[in-house]
C-alpha cells in the first residue's frame, strides 16, 4: 500500500497539474474571474445588466460554465485519485464539488436570475407609484429586499467556489 501511495504522489502533479494546462491555475483563473463579476452581479445594478445586456449575459454565463467544466475535470481526477487513496483533502473537495454542481449548476442560476429579472421588471413598471411610498413597499425597500436576496445567492456561489479553490491549493501545495 506504502508503495501505491508514494507513486500516486510522485505522479499527482503530472495528471492533476500538468505543464501544459495547469488544472490549479485554471481554476484559479476563472474563480478569481468569478470573484470580479459576483461584486458587480450582487448589486441591483449588476441585476439591470444582466437582465438588459445579452453579450453581459453571455459573458457571465460562459463564464459560470468555464467553472463548472474544471469542476467536473478536478472532480474525474479526483474520483480516480480516490479509488488509489484515502486523502482526507480528495474527499472533501469531491463533497464540496459534487454539492457546488447539485445546487449552484448553471439551469440553477438562469432560473434563479430569471425569476430576479422579473421581480426587477415588476418593480421597475410600478416605479413613478411606489417611490414615494415609505418601508418595503417604497421603490427603494424593493430594491433592497431584491439586492438582499441577489447578494445572498451569488455570496453562496461565491462561497463554494472559493472554498473548491482552496482545496485545490492544499492539494497543489501537498502534492507538488
Amino acid at each position: 500500500m506504502k508503495v501505491v501511495t508514494l507513486c500516486l504522489f510522485a505522479f499527482l502533479p503530472h495528471i492533476l497539474f500538468s505543464q501544459e494546462e495547469r488544472l490549479d491555475e485554471k481554476i484559479d483563473e476563472v474563480t478569481y474571474d468569478w470573484d470580479l463579476e459576483a461584486d458587480k452581479l450582487s448589486t441591483y445594478v449588476g441585476l439591470l445588466q444582466i437582465c438588459s445586456d445579452t453579450e453581459y449575459r453571455s459573458k457571465v454565463l460562459h463564464l459560470l460554465n468555464e467553472i463548472h467544466h474544471y469542476d467536473t475535470v478536478l472532480y474525474e481526477v479526483l474520483v480516480n485519485l480516490s479509488k488509489k487513496s484515502d486523502e482526507k483533502e480528495i474527499k472533501k473537495t469531491l463533497r464540496d464539488i459534487k454539492k457546488f454542481e447539485e445546487e449552484y449548476d448553471t439551469k440553477s442560476f438562469i432560473h434563479f436570475m430569471n425569476e430576479e429579472c422579473h421581480a426587477m421588471r415588476e418593480i421597475e413598471k410600478d416605479a413613478d407609484v411606489t417611490v414615494n411610498d415609505v418601508g418595503i413597499n417604497s421603490y427603494s425597500g424593493q430594491v433592497y429586499l431584491l439586492e438582499t436576496e441577489l447578494f445572498k445567492y451569488v455570496k453562496n456561489i461565491t462561497s463554494r467556489v472559493d472554498k473548491i479553490r482552496q482545496h485545490v491549493h492544499h492539494l497543489s501545495k501537498h502534492y507538488n
